[in-house]
């Protein structure tokens, strides 16, 4: 690849973005809401509290939840409004079972129910049935036997009660990186230590090799795809059945001042977060002719 080569993307201010306090999470729906999670002191209770926002059709809607001592990674929405939080990490009990990591409100923030969804979460996405699509980083995937851990497959699908409906028993993970579900039928993943990205098409797996460079979040779009680390972000082109970096991908504001911070990228849309606001786009915005 041309090192020299950047390509240089135009992101839109998200409207009632503003972050007022400490930025948690951010996570896109299925249905294309972005979800926000800051951490903001709430003098009435004299205690931190969190913000739960769910940003759409240029409104903000706000739940408060009362629980901001648990180290939250992930948020996502079920169909019907309620709202998935999720830790990455989870602590065991003294019987060594591994304590709720996964809890779900209503939208007045009341806690509806909680479960564990295994320790070393590396993503969190609901699809448009509600499953919940789990990727692991390592230390989920070789966690203790003896904890039972359905992480070792790497990949799991949960229903919204918390019950596992699907295990990757195919691929060799090690690590899975990324995911980026786009429908119940129709899903990604990157994982090591194949380097390889997987489509899963109506439950039949298609593999392409990629250059061995670790990757948090990507996106998709017909032979192209975006990858990102939070610090370097790649346009990507496929050739057969691997793909091949065309460039490097720079950020930038309307007025155009280069952004950087934390991405999330889901079906064809970005997100980035900086300490201030949020900013979008989708891959149909800059897609090379």
């Amino acid at each position: 690849m041309d090192t020299s080569n950047t390509l240089k993307i135009h992101l839109d201010r998200v409207t009632a973005s503003q972050v007022t306090g400490k930025h948690i999470a951010t996570g896109l729906t299925i249905s294309g809401q972005i979800m926000m999670i800051e951490e903001i002191y709430d003098a009435k209770r004299h205690r931190n509290v969190l913000h739960v926002h769910r940003l759409h059709d240029q409104w903000r809607t706000t739940t408060i939840v009362a629980q901001a001592e648990t180290d939250f990674s992930y948020v996502d929405s079920f169909s019907d409004g309620r709202i998935l939080l999720v830790a990455s990490r989870c602590d065991d009990d003294v019987d060594g079972l591994w304590l709720p990591n996964a809890f779900i409100y209503d939208t007045s923030g009341h806690l509806l129910d909680s479960y564990c969804l295994d320790d070393g979460i590396q993503n969190v996405h609901v699809d448009e049935k509600d499953q919940i699509w789990v990727s692991y980083f390592d230390e989920g995937v070789f966690a203790d036997a003896a904890t039972n851990s359905v992480g070792s497959f790497g990949l799991v699908v949960f229903d919204a009660h918390g019950q596992v409906v699907f295990k990757n028993k195919e691929y060799p993970i090690d690590d899975c990186y990324a995911l980026n579900v786009c429908a119940s039928d129709d899903a990604w993943f990157f994982y090591h230590p194949d380097y390889r990205i997987v489509h899963l098409k109506n439950g039949i797996g298609t593999s392409y090799s990629v250059p061995t460079r670790h990757f948090s979040d990507f996106i998709v779009q017909g032979d192209h795809l975006i990858t990102t680390d939070n610090e370097q972000t790649y346009l990507l082109k496929r050739e057969g059945q691997h793909y091949e970096e065309q460039a490097r991908i720079q950020f930038e504001s309307e007025k155009g001042t280069p952004l950087q911070g934390t991405i999330k990228m889901r079906q064809d849309r970005i997100v980035l977060s900086t300490e201030t606001r949020l900013y979008a786009g989708t891959f149909q915005d800059f897609l090379p002719e």
